[in-house]
């Protein structure tokens, strides 16, 4: 829905945040990895992965909540070598299965288009506040022979007030009155217009790199080899490549994949054994 309305935007010339640009630019890559994302996580897979029992997290994936936890503590930057450093030091503390293993690429995939929709409502919103700073200036307009002003919206966002402010200064000093009435409000919310101006300032800055971490972040996902990912910090991997006569290390990758399946099947239905 975000990219049909920002796109219609650039059709009719309208101007659109940076943070617009990335997804507007990259939507294809989004469509394309929800596919990948439905097709290596389909619902009983899902079902079988281990859960939290935390309140605020009952019932959600182990591994989604860590691809959450990751993408807060990075602002959604991503590389290799982090993404390594960070399962090791999980695992420290708590082995993952096998099949969590496996479905870490979709779950951090799956993170990064939820914290990109996050980002998306947030750029409707803006548009949303900058559209209605228009409407307002515009019956403004049409009230000045009248000297009335027009009424201003209950909740006042920060994208609405930035535009409004500058639609006020093109005008001129006949917008004093404007700019009085909203000062007014303002202050009865216990802030100012410079706030208003800064926090949008802020937030747009914010959100475009946020933006630009995470379409990086999933573009890097997509063309990761996650065979040679998963055999590097599985713990049950190091323990069969203990084989003292070496056999198992020098399997092709699809023999070395049946002896874990193999483990998989072999372990607890909790994964413990995992």
């Amino acid at each position: 829905n975000a990219y049909r309305v920002l796109a219609g935007d650039v059709r009719r010339g309208e101007p659109i945040a940076p943070a617009a640009e990335w997804l507007l630019d990259n939507f294809h890559l989004l469509e394309g990895e929800m596919r990948e994302i439905r097709h290596h996580l389909p619902t009983r897979y899902y079902r079988e992965l281990p859960k939290l029992a935390a309140r605020e997290l009952a019932g959600t994936a182990r591994v989604y909540a860590m691809a959450v936890e990751l993408l807060r503590y990075s602002d959604a930057r991503l590389d290799p070598r982090r993404l390594d450093r960070f399962i090791h030091a999980f695992q420290t503390v708590a082995p993952l299965s096998i099949g969590e293993l496996w479905a870490w690429p979709s779950m951090l995939k799956l993170a990064l288009i939820e914290h990109l929709r996050r980002l998306s409502d947030e750029l409707i919103e803006s548009r949303d506040g900058r559209f209605e700073a228009d409407r307002c200036f515009a019956d403004f307009e049409s009230t000045q022979p009248h000297g009335r002003l027009p009424a201003l919206p209950d909740v006042l966002h920060v994208a609405f007030v930035d535009r409004l402010l500058q639609r006020m200064r093109e005008y001129g000093a006949g917008a004093a009155g404007l700019r009085k009435l909203l000062e007014e409000r303002l202050d009865a919310a216990g802030t100012t217009v410079e706030d208003a101006v800064r926090a949008e300032n802020q937030r747009q800055a914010m959100n475009h790199v946020s933006m630009g971490n995470s379409i990086t972040s999933l573009r890097l996902c997509a063309t990761l080899d996650w065979n040679e990912y998963v055999e590097a910090v599985s713990l049950i991997e190091q323990i069969l490549k203990r084989d003292p006569h070496g056999v198992y290390g020098r399997m092709e990758f699809k023999s070395r994949d049946r002896y874990r399946h193999a483990v998989e099947a072999l372990a607890e239905p909790s994964g413990e054994a995992q």
